[in-house]
């Protein structure tokens, strides 16, 4: 399937303008038009998109690619792209916890799950989150075509998946 610019675009456009928005800082939840398109391109794949490419069309790598290359160009700084499937075999707890180094866009491509994110340093010595302007924690549910833009320094939890989940993270690794 090829990967029209229009919709593209109309993804891009609601993540700048959510961005701009809700400022940098801050847990903003995103549901942009045409991030349906990312999971119509993943659809059918059984494995984690960038170890596994198709004939037939672009390759989800190459997808991926392309969006942070065109999420670049908007913002005028870098942005890198990863994968992360989620398989829903740690029953009880969180599948994935991590402090994000960067900021960071979480879109679910396929599935759903629990998101829990909060500062990373809210019971530590920042300021800013003392001063109550970091929010957190907060727990949301990121269901196919939701994204969830998490600042840098934020502790993320990822759980309750219940079948095999995609995630497309888009990083802006100059914000670190």
């Amino acid at each position: 399937m090829p990967l029209p610019d229009g919709e593209l675009d109309l993804l891009l456009a609601d993540v700048e303008l959510s961005l701009s928005a809700h400022g940098r800082d801050r847990i903003a939840v995103v549901w942009p038009r045409g991030a349906d398109l990312l999971a119509r391109i993943v659809a059918g794949r059984r494995t984690a998109p960038a170890l596994a490419d198709s004939n037939r069309g672009p390759s989800a790598r190459a997808v991926a690619a392309r969006l942070a290359d065109r999420l670049a160009d908007r913002l005028g700084e870098p942005v890198t792209a990863a994968w992360r499937m989620l398989t829903g075999q740690a029953p009880g707890g969180p599948e994935v916890v991590y402090r994000t180094e960067w900021d960071t866009l979480l879109l679910s491509v396929r599935g759903a799950l629990w998101v829990r994110v909060a500062p990373f340093d809210a019971g530590g010595d920042d300021s800013t989150a003392a001063a109550g302007r970091r929010p957190g924690p907060l727990r949301l549910r990121l269901r196919t075509g939701e994204a969830v833009y998490v600042p840098r320094g934020f502790m993320c939890e990822m759980s309750e998946v219940r079948k095999p989940t995609l995630l497309l993270e888009l990083s802006l690794p100059g914000t670190g």
